[in-house]
C-alpha cells in the first residue's frame, strides 16, 4: 500500500482485504498516524508530546480515527494488530532508552549545580575571612560584619536608616555583598546592594574616620 508523498515512511501495514476501500482508508490513517507520531517523537527530541509521552493502541488509533474495536475483528486481528504492536514495541524501547538519557541529563546538572554552590559557599566563607582579617584593626568594623544579618538594622554616617535584607554574591567579582532597604523616604520598596568591604568601610568626615554604617543597637 502506497503512502503519501509526504509522509515519511515508518513500519508497514499488512494488507488482508485489498479492494476494500473502506479498509484501504483505514489502513492508510493508521499508517499516516504512524507516521506523524514517529515525527512528532523526533522533533521533540525523542519524547512524544502528547497522552503524557505514551504511545499505545489508543492513541494510534484516536490519531487515526480508528475504532481501537476494528482492530479485533477477524480481519486484522492477526495481521494488522499484530503490526501495530510490534511498532508499539519498538517505539516503546526508544522511547524508554530517551526517558533514562534525559533522567541521566537532569541527574548530571542537578550535580554540578551542586557542586558549584558548594564552591560558591567555600569561596564566600574564604572572602568573609580574608575581609575579617584585612579588618583586624578595625574592631567596629570586625563587630558590624557579624551584625550583618537579615533584619540588623544600620544607620548611615549621614543619618539615614537601613535595615538589612540579607548577604550575596556579586557575580562579577564573587565577592560578598550586603542587601538593604531604606527604613525612611519613599523608596522603601527599591534593595540596595553594595560589598561587605565598602559598606564596612571608614569615610573621612569633618568630625574625623568614621563607619559608613554603623550598627543601631
Amino acid at each position: 500500500m502506497a503512502l503519501h508523498k509526504t509522509t515519511p515512511p515508518t513500519m508497514p501495514i499488512t494488507v488482508t482485504d485489498k479492494g476494500n476501500a473502506r479498509t484501504e482508508a483505514a489502513l492508510k490513517r493508521l499508517q499516516q498516524a504512524m507516521a506523524e507520531i514517529e515525527a512528532d517523537i523526533v522533533a521533540n527530541q525523542g519524547i512524544y508530546p502528547f497522552n503524557h509521552g505514551r504511545v499505545t493502541q489508543s492513541e494510534l488509533c484516536r490519531r487515526a480515527d480508528v475504532k481501537k474495536a476494528t482492530l479485533q475483528n477477524p480481519l486484522h486481528k492477526d495481521t494488522t494488530r499484530v503490526d501495530i504492536l510490534a511498532w508499539l514495541d519498538g517505539l516503546s524501547a526508544k522511547l524508554a532508552h530517551t526517558r533514562d538519557a534525559s533522567r541521566e541529563r537532569v541527574t548530571a546538572v542537578a550535580d554540578s549545580l551542586k557542586d558549584e554552590i558548594t564552591r560558591l559557599r567555600q569561596d564566600n566563607d574564604l572572602l568573609r575571612q580574608q575581609l575579617l582579617t584585612t579588618t583586624a584593626p578595625l574592631p567596629a568594623a570586625a563587630t558590624a560584619l557579624g551584625q550583618i544579618v537579615p533584619g540588623a538594622q544600620f544607620r548611615h554616617y549621614k543619618g539615614g536608616r537601613y535595615t538589612v535584607i540579607g548577604t550575596c554574591l556579586i557575580e562579577a567579582t564573587l565577592q560578598p555583598g550586603v542587601l538593604y532597604r531604606p527604613c525612611q523616604g519613599d523608596q522603601q520598596d527599591v534593595l540596595w546592594m553594595r560589598p561587605v568591604a565598602d559598606f564596612l568601610a571608614q569615610v573621612a568626615t569633618a568630625q574625623g574616620s568614621v563607619p559608613r554604617f554603623a550598627p543601631v543597637d
